[in-house]
């Protein structure tokens, strides 16, 4: 009993020393700058805030200028559809945001869509798991897409996209301040096509695949057999939008 006495003695002790800590601050910016002066860095605090939750809160614009791109693109692929692509775009960003909340790729381990991204979603999953955090995306809602870029060369097409898109998201490492406030957000995603592989292989790391067995790179964008671990890698088409990064910029 008297331990207990003494642990909460202690306890409303240090509370009490911090409340006269934070008394004695208050006393001196306000003697420094006046009444009117700590009024206006009250203010100054709360609008900063408030504007912080007005951008979290804020519909993003998706930046592209799809109309001037896309006819290119029709130009070199006949068959190019944008909105077959919006589609890749949320199928694929709402599969590896439940690999990140699951900390696992299990689900998409053998998903053609993701196999340029996966290398990448496995590094982000073990930092995830070594240092114990978890990640949740909840209630996601695409807005808008457009395509933002376009480029052909060395036996690739690469185009960017823009998306915009809510959520409501939680990093048990961070900050709750916005937790329970629904994320307007923006990403930029990169697809590529490679039409002609030989041009490819030996300048495009990006498009290395990975041992689905053991993580070592291939030699081959079409598959093979890994050098490391013998596993055999069935080809991929490699004549599709395949996604090569994804990233929030917003």
């Amino acid at each position: 009993m008297n331990f207990i006495i003494a642990f909460l003695g202690a306890c409303l002790g240090l509370i009490v020393a911090v409340i006269v800590i934070i008394v004695v601050i208050y006393l001196k910016v306000t003697k420094s700058v006046g009444k009117n002066g700590m009024r206006e860095i009250i203010k100054t605090v709360k609008n900063a805030n408030n504007y912080e939750l007005e951008e979290y809160t804020r519909l993003k614009e998706v930046s592209g200028i799809t109309k001037l791109i896309e006819p290119v693109i029709i130009t070199d692929f006949t068959d190019f559809n944008k909105e077959l692509l919006y589609s890749k775009v949320e199928n694929n960003l709402i599969k590896i945001f439940n690999s990140i909340e699951d900390k696992t790729i299990a689900n998409i381990q053998n998903d053609n869509d993701l196999i340029y991204i996966i290398p990448s979603l496995k590094e982000k999953i073990y930092d995830l798991k070594n240092n114990k955090v978890n990640i949740k995306y909840d209630e996601v809602k695409f807005h808008s897409h457009a395509i933002k870029n376009y480029l052909k060369e060395k036996g690739k097409a690469t185009i960017t996209i823009s998306s915009s898109l809510e959520y409501y998201f939680s990093d048990d490492s961070k900050d709750k301040k916005f937790e329970g406030i629904k994320k307007q957000t923006r990403y930029t995603i990169e697809f590529a096509y490679v039409y002609d592989e030989t041009k490819v292989e030996n300048s495009e790391n990006v498009l290395a695949i990975s041992c689905p067995n053991c993580g070592a790179p291939l030699g081959k964008l079409g598959g093979g057999n890994c050098t490391y671990c013998g596993t055999y890698v069935e080809p991929i088409n490699l004549k599709g939008w395949y996604m090569i990064s994804y990233k929030e910029d917003y």
